[in-house]
């Protein structure tokens, strides 16, 4: 089974956040800072052309105090990131529900997991009421958690956890745009990773 979803126009997200983390774990790094971390992500991203695919605007550099706030209380970053967002507040609501819905699927098989995402990304798709900005911010963050769950399920070892954290940084990082969920997401789950490897 794949993780893609070519309905979502921005399954790139996904799919760039695992060959990104595949490069990253393959250099077995033992970084212990955010800092460290972003730098290498950005290092890695840099080389990987179709990052710029996702973004009309230059990227900004990462905000490590807000990576280090998630890293330390993500459920209570996750909120407060989705209250003080530009979405519409229907697009608020619906995606604080997906994200709680994520909670919940710890030990769910992965292709259900996939067919409930699919699903929600068709209905956030059709949606009249959302702004295209409401849909780039929810389908960015769909396709993130898509992939990295996939990940989760594809490694079957202890070493990498897609936690809250990570899918709080996608969030967070999609707020600003698409390329920077990725890193964020990216950024955030290895250093949580690394906090429970020590």
């Amino acid at each position: 089974m794949s993780p893609e979803n070519p309905a979502n126009i921005y399954d790139l997200a996904g799919k760039l956040h695992n060959e990104i983390l595949d490069v990253y774990l393959t250099g077995n790094y033992t970084y212990t800072t955010i800092a460290e971390i972003n730098q290498q992500i950005e290092a890695i991203s840099a080389s990987n052309g179709d990052l710029t695919l996702l973004n009309s605007q230059p990227s900004q550099p990462v905000n490590l105090v807000e990576m280090q706030d998630i890293v330390d209380n993500p459920q209570a970053k996750l909120e407060e990131v989705i209250s003080n967002s530009t979405m519409t507040n229907e697009a608020k609501t619906s995606l604080s529900n997906f994200m709680n819905d994520v909670l919940l699927w710890e030990n769910v098989p992965y292709e259900e997991i996939y067919q409930s995402i699919i699903s929600y990304e068709s209905s956030v798709m059709d949606n009249v009421v959302f702004t295209d900005e409401d849909k780039r911010i929810i389908l960015t963050t769909s396709s993130i958690t898509r992939y990295s769950l996939y990940y989760d399920e594809e490694r079957k070892d202890k070493d990498w956890g897609s936690s809250v954290g990570n899918r709080v940084g996608g969030v967070s990082g999609a707020i600003e745009n698409s390329s920077e969920a990725v890193k964020c997401s990216l950024i955030i789950g290895i250093m949580i990773n690394s906090l429970g490897a020590n």
